[in-house]
C-alpha cells in the first residue's frame, strides 16, 4: 500500500475514533441530565469495573462475584434504557467496524489492516487514478451484447466473440498478476472498441487485488517526462515506480523532437529492468507505432517473451 494514501486513512481513523468518543460522552451527558436513575447505575458500574482492576493486581478479591455483578447491572441498565424510549445499546462504545472496533487493525499478537481500511484505501486509490466511483466499468459488467454478432470481414468470427476472447485474457492476466506469462500488455484497436473499458476493468480487478496501479493519459504522462527531462529533476519517479502503470490513449500526445521518443523509450526500459508491468492502449498499428516511435520502440512492445498484443477489431460500438 502506498504511504501517502495510508498516512491519509490513518488521519481519517483518528478523526472517527475522536467523533466515536465525543458521541459516547454526549450520550452519557443526556443519560446524566434526563435519567439520573440510570446514570447511578453507570456509576455504580464504573466502580465495580474499578475493583476488578484492583482484584486482578492484587490477586485477591471475589472476581466471580464482581463478574456476576457486573452481569447484572449491566442488564438492568439496558432495561431502564429500553422503558425510557432509549436503545438497549445507546451506551455501549460506538464504532463503525465491529472487527477492529475503528482502529483499522485487526490480530492480537501480528496486526493486520483490517478489510475497512482495505476498503477505505481502495476507494482511496481508485478516486485519486480517476476509476469512476459506481466501478462500473468491471469485468462482470463487460457487456458482449452490445457487439455485433456477425462475421467481421474476412474472419470466420464475430465482434462479439473476438471481445469475449479479449476479455478473458485480460481478465486473466489481471488474476494472475505478477506471475502472468506476459509481464506486459498493449491493447491495439480504433476508437470505440472498449479498449479503456478493459483498462479500467484490469484496474479494478487489482486493486481488489491489494496492487497498486496507476492509470495516466499518454498527454499526461508526456508532460510529466518533459518536466522531468528539462528540469533534471526526479518529478517521474510516479510512473516510474508504479506497480502497475497503464499508459491510455498512446499515440494522442504532441510528438516532441528528441523527447518524447527517447523519454519513452528509457521509461518502458527502466521499468523492465526492474520488473514493473506496464499495460498501453493505442489506436496505433504496430507499423503506425513503428512510424511515430521509431523500430526502436515497436521492436521492444513486439517483444513475445514480455508483451502480450491484444488486437481489437469491428465497429465503433459509441457511434
Amino acid at each position: 500500500m502506498r504511504e501517502d494514501l495510508l498516512t491519509e486513512i490513518e488521519t481519517e481513523y483518528e478523526q472517527i475514533r475522536a467523533e466515536n468518543e465525543r458521541t459516547e460522552d454526549a450520550r452519557k451527558e443526556r443519560i446524566r441530565a434526563e435519567q439520573p436513575e440510570i446514570y447511578d447505575l453507570i456509576r455504580e458500574r464504573q466502580e465495580l469495573i474499578y475493583n476488578a482492576l484492583r482484584a486482578i493486581v492484587s490477586k485477591g478479591g471475589d472476581s466471580d462475584h464482581l463478574a456476576e455483578k457486573m452481569m447484572r447491572l449491566t442488564a438492568e441498565i439496558r432495561e431502564k434504557l429500553t422503558a425510557a424510549g432509549f436503545p438497549a445499546d445507546y451506551l455501549a462504545p460506538v464504532y463503525r467496524c465491529p472487527l477492529c472496533k475503528d482502529t483499522g487493525k485487526v490480530g492480537e499478537l501480528i496486526k493486520e489492516p483490517c478489510e475497512c481500511l482495505k476498503k477505505a484505501y481502495q476507494k482511496k486509490l481508485r478516486e485519486e487514478i480517476g476509476l469512476k466511483s459506481d466501478r462500473q466499468e468491471t469485468f462482470e459488467n463487460f457487456n458482449l451484447y452490445i457487439f455485433p454478432d456477425e462475421a467481421l470481414p474476412g474472419k470466420k468470427y464475430s465482434q462479439r466473440k473476438l471481445m469475449e476472447m479479449r476479455r478473458k485474457e485480460c481478465e486473466e492476466w489481471s488474476d494472475s498478476y505478477p506471475k502472468a506469462e506476459h509481464q506486459n500488455l498493449l491493447l491495439t484497436g480504433k476508437s470505440g472498441l472498449g479498449k479503456t473499458f478493459l483498462l479500467h476493468a484490469i484496474a479494478e480487478r487489482l486493486i481488489e487485488r491489494d496492487v497498486n496501479v496507476l492509470i495516466i493519459s499518454a498527454y499526461k504522462m508526456l508532460e510529466i517526462v518533459r518536466r522531468a527531462y528539462f528540469s533534471n529533476e526526479e518529478t517521474a519517479d510516479e510512473i516510474t515506480d508504479a506497480e502497475v502503470l497503464m499508459i491510455d490513449d498512446l499515440g494522442s500526445e504532441p510528438l516532441m523532437q528528441n523527447v518524447t521518443v527517447e523519454q519513452l523509450f528509457n521509461l518502458l526500459n527502466e521499468r523492465q529492468n526492474k520488473g514493473l508491468s506496464t499495460i498501453i492502449t493505442t489506436n496505433l498499428t504496430m507499423d503506425e507505432i513503428k512510424s511515430r516511435y521509431t523500430e526502436r520502440i515497436a521492436s521492444r512492445l513486439r517483444a513475445r517473451d514480455k508483451w502480450k498484443v491484444i488486437t481489437l477489431e469491428g465497429k465503433d460500438i459509441r457511434s
